[in-house]
Parts: C-alpha cells; sequence; structure tokens
C-alpha cells in the first residue's frame, strides 16, 4: 500500500502563511524573540510615559503653597508670643527701676558761673598748702585747697569784685596776704539762684550790712539739695538767731567747699 501523503504544515509568520521547515522554524524562532524585545520595549516605553504622567500630575505650587503656609503659622506663632512676654517684662518692672532709668535718661543740668575769689596763696604741692591752711585754721577763718599741682588756697567768696574785696580787708589785721581774681564754678541748674543769693548775703554780712526780714525770708524759700548750701544755710540761720559772726565764717567756709 501506498502511504498516504503527508501533509505540509503551514504557519503564518508575520501574516503571511508560511510551510513549516527547518528554516522556518529558525525563523520563527528568530521573530519570537524579535517580538519579545519590542514587547519589553513597548512595556518600558509604557512605564516611562506613566511615570512621566504622574511626575506632572505632582505641580509645584503645591510645595509653594505649603511653604507659605508654614510660614504663616510660624510667623503668627512667633508674634503672639512676643506680644505675650513684652507687656509682662513691662508691667513686672518695679518703680525703683523705672526712678533709676528716668535719673540716667534725664542727668542734671551744670552750669558755669563766674564768681570772685580771695586767695590765700599757690603752692607747688598739697603738703605745703596744707601748713597754710593750719596756719589759717589758727586764725578761725575758712580755707580751702583747689587743684593738685598747683595747689590754690582760697580765703573767700563773693560775686562782685568789690564784695571780695572787702572780704580780703577783713584778713589784713591778722597779717594774711591776699589776692582777688576771677573763678568759675558749676553749679546745678535748678540751684543756680539759691547759690547766687546766698553768696551775696555772707557777703553783705561779713561787710557788715544787715538783711531786711524780706531777704530772710527769700532765703527761706529755696530747697537746698547741695550738702554745702544746707550747711551755709544752717549757719546762716543761727547767726540770725545768735548774731555770732564765727557763723558768718562758718557759712563761708561751707559754701567755698562748693568749689571742690
Amino acid at each position: 500500500m501506498d502511504k498516504p501523503a503527508k501533509k505540509a504544515i503551514v504557519i503564518k509568520v508575520n501574516g503571511k502563511e508560511q510551510p513549516y521547515t527547518t528554516e522556518t522554524s529558525t525563523l520563527l524562532e528568530w521573530s519570537s524573540d524579535d517580538s519579545d524585545e519590542r514587547y519589553e520595549k513597548q512595556n518600558d516605553s509604557l512605564q516611562f510615559e506613566t511615570d512621566s504622567k504622574r511626575y506632572k500630575k505632582r505641580s509645584p505650587w503645591r510645595s509653594f503653597l505649603f511653604a507659605i503656609a508654614l510660614a504663616v503659622v510660624l510667623g503668627t506663632s512667633f508674634g503672639f508670643l512676643v506680644l505675650t512676654i513684652i507687656p509682662t517684662a513691662e508691667k513686672t518692672a518695679s518703680p525703683a527701676t523705672l526712678q533709676q532709668e528716668q535719673k540716667e535718661e534725664a542727668p542734671i543740668a551744670q552750669r558755669t558761673e563766674t564768681v570772685f575769689v580771695i586767695q590765700g596763696g599757690v603752692f607747688q604741692d598739697e603738703k605745703a598748702a596744707n601748713v597754710y591752711v593750719q596756719k589759717i585754721k589758727a586764725q578761725q577763718r575758712p580755707s580751702v585747697m583747689i587743684g593738685k599741682q598747683p595747689v590754690y588756697v582760697f580765703l573767700g567768696m563773693a560775686l562782685t569784685k568789690e564784695e571780695a574785696k572787702q572780704i580780703a580787708s577783713l584778713y589784713e589785721p591778722l597779717g594774711i596776704d591776699t589776692y582777688v581774681k576771677s573763678w568759675n564754678v558749676s553749679i546745678d541748674e535748678k540751684e543756680k539762684e539759691a547759690f547766687f543769693t546766698i553768696v551775696s548775703f555772707i557777703s553783705k554780712l561779713l561787710a557788715g550790712q544787715q538783711l531786711v526780714n524780706e531777704q530772710w525770708k527769700q532765703l527761706q524759700s529755696y530747697s537746698f539739695h547741695n550738702e554745702h548750701m544746707k550747711k551755709a544755710y544752717k549757719a546762716l540761720q543761727t547767726f540770725q538767731q545768735t548774731n555770732d559772726n564765727a557763723q558768718l565764717w562758718k557759712a563761708q567756709q561751707h559754701i567755698l567747699n562748693v568749689l571742690q
């Protein structure tokens, strides 16, 4: 018997029918590999496009708006914190602290005024000047040392040169030579008038003049802050009550100490 004829195997490669042979098998394998490679490339491309779309969907405005919102929250919180702390610190400040700050902010105004002094001598050092001062004290007269090198020794003070000369004449019977000259003194602006008044009244009283009631009342109207001026005023009050000239020289001593 004749063997039945073998039917050729037909397959489709890339859409075309071809008989199956060894070459066809090889071609089929190559086409299969090529298809797999194209499939992988398509998958990679599809994955890249998908990732790109996801990346594009993440808008930069979202990060920008988040940063602005965070800054607003932090700034508002810090502002409330500052407003809470500062008023509390101001409220807890004691009155003594506030007064001290006011004193530091408003320094005392000083004025330089010119007076006339009775100079007893000028010395190279304090030791020599102190010997002379002890001689003056032995005569129960006022004196003050001013400066370092040289050292001036003043024995009295007046507002005018004429009044200063009258005081200087009181030292002549004691054998003490004097010299009248002008001198600058620094005085608190608020006590300038009181200073001028008390210096003038001491000079008048030492010259033998009398003060009327209005002048004594004028002295009483002042509020002395300088300690030397307070002591000079008290000495004048004692003179008013006792008429003791020694109190006038004490008043002159205290007012001379203002020059130091």
